[in-house]
């Protein structure tokens, strides 16, 4: 029986495998890096000369991407680099294992171009792909023909003469579409900071803290010299944490580290995960997208986004009041392909079960800050009031009493009643808003505060504004016009 791969499912292994365009960027690093972690491991070139450059030519509408790892055989390159669906990564700790990522650019770009040398070779291997082509017979329906037939038509394949010590494979995309800005230097540098195995920045000084206590556990997390530039220049690659935080979609709260947890996931006697996250004021909602919520990571480079670990969290917002990292370890754990999850089994479950627990406990947390804050805000609003409230000229024998309210020590402020705190606010409020101008008026309890405002003005016209005996002739008229059970100031 004779089985057909038809040619539409290269569409859904490219453009329709990945959500973001700029996903390209981290399927070639991925492999970048997993490249060069063989060539320091074999002696090739030494971790801190190990590059990868990322090369952006937004008016010529090019691409490049190069590393320094060992590179591809002459004799290994063609069907290394044609197959589809079959990586010799598969079942080792490299990062990319499905053979399929190396054909990401092909949705993007007219021209796709492989180029690789290996060390000790005279020869380097150039391969490329007519994706214009491609494209154009994949959306013919004239056209009927398998996947791997038409892939033959539009590949190309070249030897040239090369230096023996050079090593390198390069991925050149030419004639790029401006898709969701993948030819935009800031906000692939953006994608990348998120993205990238890399170090953090040095302006980071929880930095050096957080991969000392992940020491601790015998673990450190892999990272790599990425450059980003236009051919011209390059900066380096760092991840965005800062040790200051913008909270709070409103108020845009200034924030600081106070410390960083780290934890500790296992199964079945396997240490499966490690994660660090940043313990700050928890003012509110994480301004910077580039660290808000805490990202799951393999080999450093991120799985999903920002939003992965929302589901752990039975208040979802909470994951943005948070930034921090769950490293993942395990070879149970396993990406899945369009690398936005991870693969559901049982070692998956386990770990999702217990990240469930951990985050109702900071869950719990963040509420009791946030409950202490307002205490503290409504206790600090009695303190203004109370401190502003204008007492009347008078002597009086009427007393307005205010419930107790105990202002305790911040670690205690959780206790305070609520309820006595607002009803404390009210009468405090009502008492500043009932106030007028004549000390017998003041007194009253049993009118209303519109009709204190009406005989206010009755009594201004009455007395005039000039009149220093009005308070003799207002507490006179009220002796008379109101009841005598009501206490009149003498």
């Amino acid at each position: 029986m004779e089985i057909t791969i038809g040619k539409f499912t290269l569409e859904t292994l490219t453009s329709g495998m990945y959500e973001c365009p700029k996903d390209i960027y981290r399927e070639y690093i991925q492999n970048a890096v997993d490249a060069i972690d063989i060539a320091v491991s074999g002696n090739i070139v030494k971790t801190d000369k190990a590059r990868i450059d990322l090369e952006i030519d937004k008016e010529g509408r090019s691409i490049r991407i190069s590393d320094n790892g060992t590179g591809i055989g002459v004799d290994y390159a063609g069907k290394y680099l044609l197959d589809i669906g079959h990586s010799p990564k598969r079942f080792t700790n490299a990062r990319g294992f499905r053979g399929i990522g190396r054909l990401a650019g092909l949705a993007y770009c007219r021209h796709l171009i492989f180029e690789t040398s290996t060390v000790g070779e005279d020869k380097r291997t150039i391969i490329e792909f007519d994706a214009r082509t491609l494209c154009e017979r994949m959306l013919d329906e004239s056209v009927d023909i398998d996947l791997l037939a038409l892939i033959s038509d539009v590949v190309t394949v070249k030897i040239e003469p090369e230096a023996r010590t050079k090593h390198y494979f390069t991925v050149v995309m030419s004639g790029v579409e401006d898709t969701d800005g993948i030819l935009d230097l800031d906000k692939v540098h953006e994608y990348l900071e998120q993205v990238a195995p890399v170090d953090f920045d040095k302006s980071f000084g929880w930095g050096k803290i957080i991969k000392s206590k992940l020491r601790v556990f015998g673990f450190t997390p892999s990272s790599y010299n990425i450059f980003v530039g236009n051919g011209e220049t390059s900066i380096p690659v760092r991840k965005a944490y800062r040790d200051t935080v913008i909270s709070d979609r409103l108020r845009k709260l200034e924030d600081n580290i106070s410390e960083v947890e780290t934890k500790v996931f296992t199964y079945d006697g396997e240490t499966v995960a490690y994660l660090w996250y940043a313990r700050t004021s928890f003012f509110g909602t994480l301004q910077d997208e580039a660290i808000k919520g805490l990202r799951v990571r393999k080999g450093n480079i991120l799985i999903g986004d920002k939003t992965t670990l929302n589901h752990i969290f039975k208040d979802e917002r909470f994951n943005g009041w948070l930034f921090g990292e769950l490293h993942i370890l395990s070879d149970r754990l396993i990406p899945n392909a369009r690398r936005d999850e991870m693969e559901k089994n049982a070692a998956y479950s386990a770990m999702i079960a217990e990240l469930r627990t951990w985050a109702d406990g900071i869950s719990s947390e963040i509420r009791k800050t946030s409950n202490q804050r307002s205490s503290d805000k409504k206790a600090q609003r009695i303190i203004e009031y109370a401190q502003n409230e204008t007492t009347p000229d008078i002597e009086s024998t009427t007393t307005v009493v205010i419930p107790e309210v105990t202002l305790l020590a911040k670690t205690e402020t959780e206790q305070v009643n609520h309820t006595e705190l607002v009803a404390a606010l009210d009468i405090l409020i009502g008492a500043q808003q009932s106030s007028t101008k004549y000390k017998a008026l003041n007194l009253q309890t049993n009118i209303t505060i519109e009709q204190k405002k009406v005989l206010e003005r009755v009594f201004d016209i009455l007395c005039g504004d000039e009149n220093h005996d009005a308070n003799a002739l207002v507490t006179k008229i009220i002796r008379e016009f109101v009841p005598k059970t009501v206490a009149i100031a003498k």
